[in-house]
């Protein structure tokens, strides 16, 4: 029953992943509208008839997202049952259930009343955290046979840690304005916009430049924490190898985003370029539970 558990929570992690994914491709092939202002049917129907593309696409992500939204639900009740003195676990099928509705009713009222490109950023930021917080859940529910991770280091890089995670939910706001205010493309080249240095001259360019120079803040600031680490705290396994992973993720972000741009934003580019940013706001997201245990 127990190994029954585990295998339904990696289902529900990787199903988590592909939801964000399929969010991904409604709004970069602007699909959102496919189904018009019909929720949670499409057009009034059950089965749309003679659907379009954007229509499938949306609508099939509406149908995972709501499957998804029952395994999350399942896997909170039965972990919760399972491990019924662990507090942890407690609190991420809490935060798991609580976002997975959130942002299904964040999304059904983006479509039946329209929001802002603000607020629908807004959405990714939620799904980030719902996918985070059910990866999370199936950490624990597999440390009960190997026993739980707790990280003492200095204070000083605990904070870091913390700042870093804040960092990158304000980095991942600010990505989902360019993709939903349609800034992907408004500055040309990379990693000057349009050839210039100085601030962009509209608000589409100042939005994409904006996201552009936080990235690459992003990128020096997880390098230069991995050296640290490396020199300091290399004999700590859990933060070593985990901050060996963002400086790989953090590279492959950065590599993904220029090419969006030199492919004139290619489907499976942007795709990765969601991919790696998930797994790193997971990994961080990591790293802050350990970091918030006690002995």
């Amino acid at each position: 029953m127990y190994r029954l558990l585990k295998s339904f929570a990696i289902l529900t992690s990787f199903g988590m992943l592909l939801v964000l994914l399929m969010g991904a491709v409604v709004t970069t092939t602007g699909s959102g509208e496919g189904c018009g202002n019909s929720w949670p049917l499409c057009y009034g129907e059950v089965l749309p008839s003679q659907p379009e593309l954007e229509t499938m696409i949306e609508y099939s992500h509406r149908i995972v997202s709501a499957i998804l939204g029952l395994m999350v639900i399942t896997l909170a009740l039965w972990s919760w049952k399972t491990f019924k003195k662990s507090r942890e676990v407690k609190v991420l099928a809490i935060l798991s259930v609580f976002f997975i509705i959130f942002q299904g009713l964040l999304g059904a009222a983006a479509v039946v009343w329209g929001q802002s490109s603000f607020a629908l950023a807004l959405h990714f930021g939620f799904s980030l955290i719902s996918f985070a917080s059910v990866v999370l859940l199936t950490i624990v529910i597999y440390e009960n046979e190997k026993g739980r991770v707790v990280l003492h280091i200095d204070r000083n890089f605990k904070w870091n840690i913390y700042l870093l995670f804040t960092y990158l939910y304000i980095l991942v706001y600010s990505g989902a304005l360019v993709r939903h205010t349609k800034a992907s493309l408004a500055c040309s080249g990379w990693p000057l916009c349009n050839g210039q240095i100085l601030p962009p001259t509209n608000e589409l360019e100042l939005i994409h430049y904006t996201h552009r120079i936080m990235a690459g803040l992003l990128f020096v600031w997880i390098l230069l924490s991995y050296l640290q680490i490396r020199k300091y705290y290399r004999d700590i396994e859990p933060l070593y190898k985990s901050f060996s992973l963002l400086t790989i993720l953090v590279s492959l972000q950065v590599l993904t985003g220029a090419l969006i741009i030199f492919t004139k934003l290619n489907l499976f580019i942007a795709l990765m370029h969601g991919l790696f940013v998930s797994i790193l706001f997971a990994t961080l997201s990591y790293l802050i539970m350990i970091l918030l245990r006690k002995s």
